[in-house]
């Protein structure tokens, strides 16, 4: 069995700092920037329909009162996945920075 060192995969911050922060990494994969900016997107694009639907709903305008309790689910969940995320990643920075080198 092959043991991979640790310092191949780490990256020195003098190459980071010169990356956009927008660039996808040469495998395909997404970035973390990357991921959260859809999911902020996601909670916009979600909202909008909500209030869209709100609006709608006012005007008498409406057909299916299931599909507008379904959008207001996807954007209640959008936003709980958003909150999710960043908590996780504040939770991780402040982790690395307590680390004692």
């Amino acid at each position: 069995m092959f043991i991979v060192p640790l310092t191949s995969s780490i990256t020195p911050m003098e190459t980071m700092s010169q990356k956009k922060q927008t660039e996808s990494t040469d495998d395909g994969e997404a970035t973390f920037f990357d991921v959260f900016e859809s999911l902020v997107k996601n909670v916009k694009e979600t909202d909008a329909q909500v209030q869209k639907d709100s609006i709608d709903l006012m005007l008498g305008d409406v057909d299916d009162l299931a599909q507008i309790q379904v959008n207001l689910e996807k954007a209640a969940t959008a936003v709980d996945l958003l909150v999710t995320v960043k908590n996780k990643a504040v939770d991780a920075y402040n982790e690395i920075m307590r680390m004692t080198v």
